[in-house]
């Protein structure tokens, strides 16, 4: 007759389990709480990205306007205007017809065989990136009221 085999005493005693249960609980209550933050930090985001791009824009714009007064108006009249031999800016075949790419391309390089000098830094200009980019964005939003001048290319006057 076989002998019965005493039980070995359990691996962890009631003590510990409990400890490791609040633990899991509390691990659990941890990530229900992260993720209600992230749902709710989803749901708030594109505001606070929306306030912080028209922020910038507004920034952007009276830098850019100060930018373009000390100067580009010399040559591109007041806000863009025209009226000597530089190309009228404020034209809304100007704006359909360029990209902000471009814009700020021609501003920090410059165009050859005219009298329109580079002024980005790499290209030898005073300007930086940035400095340009807020030119960039002074001429943009002149854009929705920008009149029609078909000739804005020899610097008609705008009107």
């Amino acid at each position: 007759m076989p002998r019965e085999r005493p039980t070995p005493a359990p691996f962890e005693d009631e003590e510990l389990e409990r400890s490791l249960n609040r633990y899991l609980v509390l691990g659990l209550v941890f990530m229900v709480v992260l993720v209600g933050a992230f749902i709710a930090y989803r749901v708030r985001e594109p505001s606070l990205r929306a306030d912080a791009t028209a922020e910038q824009r507004t920034t952007y714009t009276a830098l850019g306007k100060t930018l373009f007064a000390a100067n580009c108006a010399e040559c591109h009249g007041d806000n863009g205007t025209g009226g000597g031999a530089a190309p009228t800016l404020d034209s809304k075949e100007f704006f359909e017809k360029t990209t902000d790419a471009q814009i700020q391309a021609l501003i920090s390089a410059g165009v050859s065989g005219t009298d329109m000098p580079a002024w980005g830094l790499d290209y030898g200009g005073t300007m930086t990136d940035e400095q340009v980019r807020q030119l960039t964005t002074f001429l943009r939003s002149r854009q929705a009221k920008a009149p029609s001048v078909p000739d804005w290319r020899t610097g008609a006057t705008a009107p």
